[in-house]
């Protein structure tokens, strides 16, 4: 309770003593617990949706093809690790379509790939709208995701037209529309990615350089533009490949599109637990250090 003394001349010599409810009132910035935090979040989701719409497609707006960089942008991105890797390198000996192999590793795992690198400069970046508003800032992070989310449609339907395009003789099934859950939880998982790195670049802004090169070694290990069975004599290297969620997310969008196969209980399970443990463990050491994303310099 907080205690007031009228100075009015009227009541000179008098007291007013007003009581003030103040288990309500809290430190400005502070940080509530973690389900008044989801709660907040849930508040604002129209904000969140708002400024991700806002700003899909943003960064091809100074273009002169504009949008149409959102299409070919992966297509020569694949063209070009075909013609590296493929020809080059040859790692395409044994895979059939490796074309559509190709275009659904690269264009699909960038998605995954999204939560490392957004994340790293994100709190930074946005220092002027947190010192300017009080709200959850893993508000920040779901907005960026979503903004993901939706820029990332028109080249996941690319992937997959063009995984379908080269083998033609096939044609599509039903099991296409498995992606869309595949889609769905790609980016829980990403999101979740994208808390714990915009966490841990926050205050540490050299990290950005590390997770840079840590996102170029998951590529080359999740069998991207290359089949697994290359390792065939090497089972270890097959046992730590099948085990990097990246991997299982890539075969079994390619399963749906490319095989007409749909993904086993167990892999279905097991990407799960990985995309929805890591959005619990992101929210939690994002939400941990709360009150400090205003103080960065």
């Amino acid at each position: 309770m907080e205690e007031a003394v009228g100075s009015d001349p009227q009541t000179k010599g008098k007291s007013n003593v007003i009581l003030v409810d103040g288990s309500n009132l809290r430190r400005l910035n502070s940080r509530p617990n973690l389900f008044q935090y989801i709660r907040q979040l849930w508040s604002r989701r129209f904000f969140i949706a708002a400024d991700a719409s806002g700003k899909s497609f943003e960064s091809q707006r100074d273009m002169f093809l504009g949008r149409a960089w959102i299409i070919l942008s992966p297509m020569l991105e694949a063209a070009m690790y075909g013609v590296l890797f493929g020809l080059l390198l040859r790692t395409s000996r044994g895979i059939e379509n490796f074309i559509g192999y190709l275009f659904i590793g690269i264009i699909f795992f960038g998605f995954l790939q999204s939560g490392l690198t957004r994340g790293t400069n994100l709190i930074r970046s946005s220092q002027s709208m947190i010192k300017a508003f009080t709200f959850p800032r893993a508000a920040l992070v779901f907005s960026q995701s979503l903004r993901g989310f939706i820029s990332g449609i028109a080249p996941a339907f690319v992937a997959v037209i063009g995984a379908l395009l080269f083998q033609w003789g096939n044609p599509p099934t039903w099991r296409l529309l498995l992606v869309i859950p595949l889609y769905l939880l790609i980016h829980v998982f990403s999101t979740g990615l994208m808390l714990l790195i915009a966490r841990i670049c926050a205050f540490i802004p050299d990290l950005a350089a590390l997770v840079k090169l840590a996102g170029r070694a998951w590529f080359f290990t999740s069998g991207v533009f290359f089949s697994i069975e290359r390792y065939a004599t090497h089972p270890e290297i097959q046992a730590f490949m099948v085990a990097n969620p990246a991997y299982q997310f890539l075969q079994a969008v390619r399963g749906a599109v490319m095989y007409a196969e749909v993904p086993s209980l167990e892999t279905w399970l097991y990407l799960s637990a990985w995309s929805f443990g890591l959005l619990l463990v992101g929210l939690i050491v994002f939400w941990s250090v709360e009150e400090r994303y205003g103080t960065i310099n």
